[in-house]
């Protein structure tokens, strides 16, 4: 009688399945005969790094990658080694290196976060031509001046927060004399923050802020509402689990596309549509300069809708996302330090909800405002915008903090490590904010701004790091000389890391009251 074994290996596909394997087990073999041998082999780290790179991945799909790394530099120095040919740095000279004088690329997982990766916006654009052509296009849209022809747009969607906060006072009971209420002050501020990007960049708000109100009278009124949850529901799903999909289908010569939420894509395509069919409603900002002047970085071609709705896509992820969870980290380090609360509340003006909206320029050149100035500077040092970034060595070896890195090295800049490095930051856990003062108290040390790269640094640095600056002063500014906060005891704050810093659970809850 024939053995079931017998029938297994008789099978007709027995032979091509028994080669596959073992061609993937000689591939395995010999990238961990060359991982072993490499010359990172040289570089601290822990014992599996040169083995397998699961962990990391499993790091960022849980967006507990920072941990990783923290965890990593604090054992063995600001150069470590955490996979087969994975380094992370936080030594202020390497940083330099590899942003500026060298100025690495970006790793290919920027690219696969991008629709497409033949048409990506600039966040995941890795090729270093389209790259410079495409960050040259929309460069005047993020210039100190043009920002501040849109403040009229901030102080919009801040003044609505404003006005919204006023009405839950009025409606809750009073505290020592004073209204209070509860607010969730994370989710209070990113949907500010997507408000001001939707006004600034769409022509036209998402009705985040103040959820009653009517943003257009058209059949687009509920899609565009739905367009913020649905990208970044899409994007988490992309970041945690498509990303690693796709990479795992090229590799068996399958190219897939995963688009944007249905929703998104179906609304811009609707206000592209009556740009170029209403003259009269068009408006001056950055999709109008896609609509007419936008061309494909790779072919010099015009975009077209689908080109436009991915580079807009992108923008709004990256323009939203990156500041809200600073501002709130602001926040957050204020009603945890009370005697730099008391310090700050004391140097701001206090204002009454109706007064006009205090600008950026305001902030930036009066000098009633540099100590905000200041607690803005700590809170990016603390927790920069985002926490690392991705490069890669090219067909040349390098040299870093002494160790030569062979070529096709992933080299990760550990901004917000560098940021806590005591080595460059006395006291570095401590936030004190007197380290950015012009007149600095006596034994306060100056800042490194050699180790200080909140926006990046070289080709690759933040495009709209003047746009998150008008952004985070306007906010902090106005809610701070409104209203104060004080934190709902009991919470515990942790982050997530998919592409920035977040936290964990997207929620914050504060108490509110007024200071007039």
């Amino acid at each position: 009688m024939e053995s079931l074994f017998d029938r297994v290996t008789t099978h007709p596909y027995y032979s091509l399945v028994a080669v596959l394997v073992a061609i993937t087990c000689l591939r395995y073999a010999n990238n961990l005969r060359r991982a072993v041998a490499s010359p990172l082999s040289n570089i601290p780290g822990p014992w599996y790094a040169p083995l397998t790179s699961l962990h990391l991945s499993r790091a960022f799909a849980t967006g507990e990658i920072w941990k990783t790394v923290q965890a990593a530099h604090m054992e063995y120095g600001p150069i470590v080694r955490l996979g087969p040919r994975h380094i992370w740095i936080a030594d202020k000279d390497a940083m330099q290196k590899i942003l500026m004088t060298v100025d690495l690329p970006k790793v290919a997982m920027y690219a696969e976060i991008s629709r497409d990766r033949a048409s990506p916006g600039l966040f995941g654009e890795i090729r270093q031509d389209p790259h410079k052509r495409l960050k040259r296009f929309l460069s005047p849209a993020f210039t100190v001046s043009y920002i501040d022809n849109l403040e009229f747009l901030f102080a919009k969607c801040i003044e609505e927060l404003i006005s919204r906060y006023t009405s839950l006072l009025d409606e809750h009971l009073v505290v020592n004399a004073r209204p209070a209420c509860v607010t969730d002050l994370m989710d209070d501020i990113h949907k500010l923050a997507l408000d001001i990007m939707g006004e600034c960049s769409f022509g036209r708000g998402f009705g985040q802020t103040s959820p009653g109100k009517q943003i257009e009278q058209d059949e687009t009124d509920d899609i565009w509402r739905s367009i913020p949850p649905s990208i970044f529901k899409g994007m988490r799903r992309r970041y945690q689990q498509t990303v690693y999909f796709k990479r795992f289908l090229r590799r068996l010569g399958l190219d897939l596309k995963f688009d944007w939420p249905k929703e998104m894509t179906t609304a811009i395509h609707s206000i592209i549509h009556q740009r170029t069919t209403v003259e009269a409603s068009v408006r001056s900002d950055l999709l109008q300069h896609m609509v007419e002047e936008g061309k494909r970085p790779d072919s010099g071609s015009k975009m077209a809708t689908r080109d436009i709705v991915d580079q807009m896509a992108e923008i709004l992820l990256a323009g939203s996302e990156t500041t809200s969870g600073t501002i709130a980290c602001v926040f957050l380090e204020l009603v945890r330090h009370p005697h730099v609360k008391k310090k700050l509340m004391a140097s701001l003006p206090v204002l009454q909800p109706t007064e006009p909206i205090v600008s950026s320029k305001t902030v930036r050149t009066d000098a009633r405002y540099e100590y905000l100035e200041a607690c803005i500077r700590e809170t990016l040092r603390l927790h920069p915008i985002a926490s690392e970034m991705g490069r890669r060595t090219g067909k040349e070896p390098i040299e870093l903090c002494g160790y030569l890195l062979p070529p096709h090295t992933v080299v990760s800049a550990s901004y917000r490590d560098l940021h806590r490095n005591p080595a460059y930051w006395p006291q570095s856990l401590r936030f004190w904010p007197e380290r950015w003062l012009a007149h600095r108290p006596p034994k306060v040390p100056s800042p490194d701004m050699h180790a200080y790269y909140p926006f990046s640094a070289g080709k690759h640095s933040c495009i709209g790091k003047n746009f998150a600056w008008a952004e985070m002063r306007m906010v902090t500014a106005n809610l701070l000389s409104r209203f104060n906060f004080t934190e709902v005891p009991g919470q515990e704050i942790d982050y997530r890391q998919y592409i920035t810093m977040q936290f964990q659970h997207g929620s914050w809850q504060v108490v509110l009251t007024p200071r007039y």
